[in-house]
């Protein structure tokens, strides 16, 4: 790139190529942080709802909540809070509208494991516990319930009364008031309904009955292994699940969707250092008769193969490098300062970046292992052309 030769033209293809090496690297590390970001933003709020573990009945939606031994639960070592919630469909009605929502009745415990309040947006998140509910946005619009304080009533089958004579004697009944709105995505907008436990479990006629009990772990504790120690003592007749088991078919679509960004990748990174290909042969036409020299002076094929090879290797360890730095410059500046904002009303203010070592690390073996490859397979078909 610097040195004097008879073509100057050498020279400049010379950083074109290095060029072309850099700047797909860079991309496809910027590329990979994105992909982390989003997948990440998308994970938690697909999640939002979800406990790091959950204890659910083998058979029926509701078991009784006084016979798990807490305690016990609680002696767990890598378990940092617990809580119970029952949640079953009932028609919410308010401004003439009715419509069914999924309510779920919380103790005061529910938000140290779920932390639905994160995305409240409107009101307050201790409504429920004090004889209000808390809707997402989506559902709070369909009931045109605009208002914090806006009258909402709650009908639901009361099962111990239900009778086929008299069936409005089997519908259970309660008012409550708007008392928070969060919003966030699709899900949760028309997924969150909270209301405190007693009264939920008084509209359904479910006197100490849960539908699961939620459990967070603490940070860096290994899920499985937990949910295991929960399983053996809760016994055979709960099912345990972890939030990657719940959400198996969520995990197996984004894993699906890093292979093939990542295979992506590594073809761009494939057709880049193809662009070493026009630096090696230019190299070597200029090198002709250096090349007879040393020839002549006994060497062998394989050391003329590898000095024109480590060129090729160089030239391509040098792009890689100042392509990493550039991509992983760019992708922590928007990690930790933003600098690509997102328009408009939403909870996130920048787009989401996540770099990860082992992204880089990948991305920079792939243009490694292909520029060797390239360089290797080039010089060995212009050292057979230059012999015949």
């Amino acid at each position: 790139m610097f040195s004097p030769k008879s073509h100057s033209v050498i020279n400049i293809i010379a950083w074109v190529s290095l060029i072309a090496v850099a700047v797909p690297t860079a991309a496809v590390i910027i590329l990979l942080a994105m992909f982390e970001g989003l997948t990440g933003v998308i994970d938690d709020l697909d999640t939002a709802l979800d406990a790091d573990i959950e204890v659910v009945a083998q058979r029926g939606q509701t078991f009784d909540m006084e016979v798990i031994d807490y305690e016990a639960l609680r002696t767990i070592e890598g378990i940092e809070s617990i809580t119970c919630y029952l949640e079953q469909s009932v028609m919410a009605s308010s401004t003439g509208r009715r419509i069914p929502i999924m309510l779920r009745g919380v103790e005061t415990s529910y938000y140290d494991v779920i932390a639905a309040d994160d995305y409240l947006v409107r009101g307050d998140a201790n409504a429920p516990f004090d004889g209000d509910i808390v809707l997402g946005a989506a559902l709070a619009s369909s009931l045109a319930a605009y208002g914090i304080g806006t009258e909402i009533e709650l009908y639901a089958l009361n099962r111990k009364q239900l009778s086929t004579l008299m069936p409005i004697s089997g519908i259970s009944h309660t008012t409550t008031h708007l008392g928070g709105v969060v919003s966030a995505n699709t899900e949760i907008d028309e997924a969150v309904a909270l209301m405190e436990l007693e009264r939920v479990q008084q509209l359904l006629n479910y006197k100490s009955r849960i539908s699961a009990i939620a459990i967070k772990i603490v940070e860096g504790e290994d899920a499985d292994r937990v949910a295991e120690a929960v399983a053996g003592c809760v016994g055979e007749e709960y099912r345990t699940m972890t939030r990657d088991q719940k959400n198996a078919s969520i995990n197996a679509i984004l894993a699906m969707e890093k292979f093939a960004i990542t295979l992506i990748g590594a073809f761009i990174a494939l057709i880049a250092t193809f662009s070493i290909v026009g630096s090696v042969v230019m190299l070597m036409t200029e090198k002709m008769r250096d090349i007879a020299t040393l020839e002549a002076m006994g060497a062998h094929r394989r050391l003329i193969t590898s000095i024109f090879v480590g060129e090729g290797v160089l030239l391509t360890a040098t792009g890689c490098l100042i392509g990493a730095m550039i991509g992983i410059a760019i992708a922590l500046g928007q990690q930790h300062y933003g600098w690509v904002a997102i328009p408009g009303d939403s909870f996130l203010e920048s787009y989401p970046v996540e770099l990860k070592a082992t992204d880089v690390v990948m991305v920079v073996g792939i243009v490694l292992i292909t520029g060797i490859a390239v360089a290797w397979f080039t010089v060995r078909a212009k050292l057979k052309n230059i012999r015949n």
